[in-house]
């Protein structure tokens, strides 16, 4: 009689299938490593990396269940389409299955890391201290925080209910980038990572101008792109001209699916959002790590803790790096977003009322009977934040001026009233 296969103890948060693609040995056995929490360089081998031991295994009393197994399908599925993908360097190939594929794969490996694991205690941990500031009794149990157990039962529950998350993954589009010349991608222990290339844009996946990217290899990044990018980048290919070559190339590529080549440049730039993004362990090829010690070095920066952070209470939003100085006001509606520099401010009229010199962005924004919201920002901080509003143009004023107000004629009725009683 054959004995019963031998249940797995090492389980990987990272795939070994995904990790070999960085490795440094031809048998794909090992790879180069830089711990950030103290520094170190390491060489570890594939089997220890992205893993812990009894990961995905809950031990409650006498009982004992290891779900290693639940992600054996999808990690089949997807070590499958990174192959094909890293052997055609190419997207063009793809059925509508198979996107939905490299979105679960996007789906699972966002939810399945230790760092994504930890935050909920942490998150906890950190409400705990803001409502022992207030006086409430962080003793009661409706506030502790969840245990090892409760947190591995929570990947269990995010993984089968993963296809909202799937679902907003199926909304991007998927592209690749190549590097250029030499230099060449990392990958770390939380390895999909967010970027938005718009001063006031978030890091989540439903957040306008949002880039979600995974490297597959280190000469090849794949990156899902928010909607509002594929439009802007599908208007710019349809003028003729010479203008802006660079995100022309990177237009034309994305959409055929074959990959743009990047700088050097570039690729560090990418590199540098797996560091800060990373909970501990960055991966590689290749053993010089310098560049990862400047940018460690520039945020002061070590281990990361979590996904986010709670703020402090009575604080507003930080300021956000790279927002251009004096007034502005950002957009968004249901299928695009913009920003209006403001060159006057009424602080007496309805609503947000001010005057821009982009008039044809302004005509732009007004054409959209229902936006989503509006922030007002003074340089880097938010200054006011209006919902469920309508851009109106102020004609009787002059060229550029204009008001942020409830679409709703009710609710814009409430607010006057409300102004007035203040005033």
């Amino acid at each position: 009689m054959s004995k019963p296969p031998k249940e797995s103890n090492k389980h990987h948060y990272v795939t070994q299938e995904q990790l070999r693609y960085f490795a440094a040995d031809e048998k794909r056995k090992w790879l180069h490593a830089f711990d950030k929490k103290n520094g170190k360089a390491l060489t570890p081998s594939i089997l220890n990396s992205g893993s812990e031991n009894a990961f995905n295994t809950i031990i409650d009393g006498n009982e004992r269940l290891n779900f290693e197994v639940m992600f054996n399908a999808v990690d089949g599925a997807s070590a499958t389409i990174i192959r094909e993908i890293t052997q055609r360097r190419s997207l063009s190939w793809m059925s509508e299955e198979q996107v939905v594929t490299l979105a679960d794969l996007g789906a699972v490996q966002l939810l399945r890391t230790k760092l994504a694991r930890e935050t909920p205690r942490v998150l906890a941990e950190e409400m705990r201290r803001l409502l022992a500031e207030i006086g409430a009794d962080v003793n009661d149990p409706e506030l502790a925080p969840p245990n090892e157990a409760d947190s591995k039962r929570g990947t269990i529950y995010a993984f089968y209910k993963r296809a909202e998350l799937r679902d907003s993954f199926l909304r991007l589009t998927p592209g690749l980038v190549e590097p250029a010349r030499s230099a060449r991608f990392l990958i770390s222990d939380h390895p999909v990572v967010f970027s938005n290339p718009f001063p006031y844009g978030d890091h989540a996946l439903q957040a306008q101008g949002i880039l979600i990217h995974l490297p597959l290899s280190p000469t090849l990044l794949l990156t899902w792109h928010c909607p509002t990018i594929i439009d802007r980048l599908e208007r710019l290919l349809s003028i003729e001209g010479d203008d802006h070559a660079a995100l022309r190339a990177y237009g034309r590529g994305l959409i055929s699916g074959e990959p743009v080549a990047t700088s050097d440049e570039e690729v560090e730039r990418y590199n540098a959002i797996q560091v800060a993004q990373s909970r501990r362990f960055l991966y590689s090829h290749a053993p010089n790590f310098e560049r990862v010690r400047e940018q460690l070095s520039a945020q002061l920066e070590g281990e990361r803790e979590a996904l986010v952070h709670l703020g402090k209470m009575g604080e507003g939003p930080p300021p956000r790096a790279g927002m251009p100085e004096g007034w502005n006001m950002v957009v968004h509606g249901l299928r695009d977003h913009c920003m209006l520099h403001l060159e006057d401010i009424d602080e007496e009229g309805e609503g947000i009322t001010a005057q821009t010199n982009n008039l044809a962005l302004l005509d732009a924004a007004a054409g959209d009977a229902q936006l989503e919201y509006v922030e007002l920002y003074d340089g880097p901080r938010l200054s006011r934040y209006l919902s469920q509003v309508k851009l109106e143009k102020i004609v009787d004023r002059g060229p550029g001026w204009f008001r942020a107000v409830h679409f709703d004629d009710s609710l814009r009725a409430l607010d006057c009233q409300i102004r007035k009683s203040r005033s």
